[in-house]
């Protein structure tokens, strides 16, 4: 469980009024393993400069959050920065703060490979998307091409849709666009940031479902993820991989992650079998089940190692993280 709050106090700009939590997150916890490995791929709604997060959140007031990850690997604590309390508990559900690794971690320790990248990432958390129309719409632009190429199309999409920018700090920052934001908008505009004509038809088809009522994201939340995976796949545009996927950006829970992604796939192949190959869909699905219901745990931290094993654009000279305060 994470500890009490520590302290907050509110300070007052001539743009907004700032309030500051220094919070302790469940240990163990840092977000610098995802930010190595992921950092070339972020957007301008949530990124990493001036040695902390940029957040952006609401999806009819728009509202910024900052987050700086300080102290040592024993006693970490977030400094979140925020401009109305109500958004300092929606921090924390993106970035994992209450979430607990260790029932994960003891699971790892039975499986030798697992235990040794468990060693390596030790106490990474990986953020959640702020909403299902976020995790749907990344997921969806990622279909069939690289994580590079999808990461060009999601920041031309939040740049042209989201609402912004808005300055902090010298930062322009655009909000992730909401399902209203889009609603209005055709596919064949939709496909001129690049995205295919498929892609452009099924985000709009999300987007109609979502702002008619057909798809009602807190019920969903609600349900086992198995019965989510179930009614997205029943949407255009939507597999297996997709369905899977967005349940492991956006619900809160750990037991889904996605056996079909090629990645994943070669992962284990490397790790497990010393091979270049990707294994089959069944063996990667047998990989996840030694680690239920941590799926996702297990999932995420076997694509950071494989894109740390790999080299990772992300680990170039060009980028330095700022020591933690």
């Amino acid at each position: 469980m994470s500890q009490p709050e520590l302290e907050s106090f509110i300070q007052f700009s001539n743009e907004v009024t700032i309030i500051t939590h220094i919070i302790y997150p469940s240990f163990p916890f840092t977000l610098f393993p995802y930010l190595e490995t992921y950092h070339p791929f972020l957007d301008r709604s949530f990124f990493w400069s001036k040695g902390r997060w940029w957040i952006a959140l609401g999806e009819r007031k728009v509202e910024m959050a900052q987050v700086a990850e300080k102290g040592d690997g024993r006693n970490p604590f977030l400094e979140i920065t925020v401009e109305s309390e109500e958004t300092v508990e929606e921090v924390s559900s993106i970035l994992g703060v209450n979430e607990d690794p260790l029932p994960f971690y003891q699971l790892g320790e039975k499986d030798p490979i697992m235990n040794e990248i468990i060693e390596e990432f030790y106490g990474a958390r990986i953020p959640r998307s702020r909403s299902l129309f976020e995790a749907a719409v990344t997921t969806i632009l990622e279909q069939q091409i690289s994580m590079k190429v999808a990461s060009v199309l999601r920041k031309r999409f939040v740049e042209e849709w989201g609402r912004g920018p808005l300055y902090r700090e010298g930062e322009a920052i655009f909000a992730f666009p909401a399902s209203r934001d889009i609603v209005k908008t055709s596919p064949e505009e939709l496909r001129k940031i690049g995205m295919s004509g498929a892609k452009a038809r099924a985000i709009h088809r999300l987007t109609e479902m979502i702002e008619e009522k057909e798809i009602d994201p807190e019920f969903l939340k609600t349900l086992p993820s198995s019965q989510v995976v179930d009614f997205l796949t029943h949407l255009p545009g939507i597999g297996a991989w997709s369905a899977q996927f967005i349940v492991a950006r956006w619900m809160p829970t750990n037991d889904c992650f996605a056996p079909g992604d090629l990645g994943l796939r070669k992962a284990i192949g490397f790790f497990y079998q010393g091979s270049e190959h990707p294994v089959s869909i069944a063996d990667a699905q047998e990989i996840l089940r030694r680690f239920s219901p941590y799926e996702r745990w297990a999932g995420w931290y076997l694509l950071m190692a494989i894109e740390k094993e790999k080299g990772s654009p992300s680990r170039d000279s060009s980028f330095q993280i700022i020591e933690k305060i």
